[in-house]
């Protein structure tokens, strides 16, 4: 894993991130049941849905690369920040309306229910985090999350995540997160997994 090296997403990465995040993330349950496939199609929608949130909403992003194609992608960004306001949604449905078309009313009902289940603490919000395909089990998603907990940890501060693959539940345990809540998103089910501040950690 000497070849992985971590920086910040550049402006004129986004196509490819975002290419990536939907390669990534198009077989996960709650993308299957919300595009309702996991197709081409779905996979197009998928990563227009990141290429937006990539341009438009505010976070930090961290990207893994090996020879400088970028393997893995993670997003985090600091409460209240994780939704927008009013105005970045006004500005946000109007971008989502056009890309995701007849999907948007199942994507709304989608995040409407994960946001449910924010936290009211201070937190930094992680998601999404994807890797290739072809390069997943290689450990660089945990080199991603390695990343993650040194931001925590420096800012003495809580973590917050949601998954829907039970696999990810065991990985994210293995950082410190545990599971405070499951919710069902169009039959698919979701877990959330809080991370508390190193100063709260028993």
């Amino acid at each position: 894993m000497e070849r992985i090296v971590i920086g910040l997403l550049q402006p004129e990465e986004i196509l490819e991130a975002s290419a990536l995040l939907g390669r990534a993330m198009c077989t996960n349950p709650v993308h299957v049941a919300v595009f309702q496939g996991q197709g081409e199609k779905e996979r197009r929608c998928l990563e227009a849905m990141f290429r937006l949130m990539l341009k438009h909403a505010p976070g930090r992003v961290l990207l893994a690369k090996d020879s400088e194609r970028i393997v893995g992608v993670m997003r985090l960004v600091e409460a209240p920040r994780c939704y927008p306001s009013p105005v970045q949604r006004l500005i946000q449905m109007s971008l989502m309306l056009t890309t995701l078309r007849g999907k948007l009313p199942r994507v709304l009902r989608w995040l409407s229910i994960w946001a449910k289940h924010d936290p009211k603490q201070p937190h930094w919000h992680l998601g999404p985090l994807g890797v290739l395909p072809e390069r997943q089990g290689q450990g660089i998603g945990s080199r991603l999350l390695e990343s993650f907990s040194e931001h925590l940890g420096q800012l003495q501060a809580a973590g917050y995540l949601e998954t829907d693959r039970p696999e990810n539940v065991r990985l994210y345990e293995r950082f410190g997160f545990s599971v405070t809540g499951e919710a069902p998103v169009y039959g698919a089910r979701s877990w959330f997994m809080w991370r508390p501040p190193p100063q709260d950690a028993p």
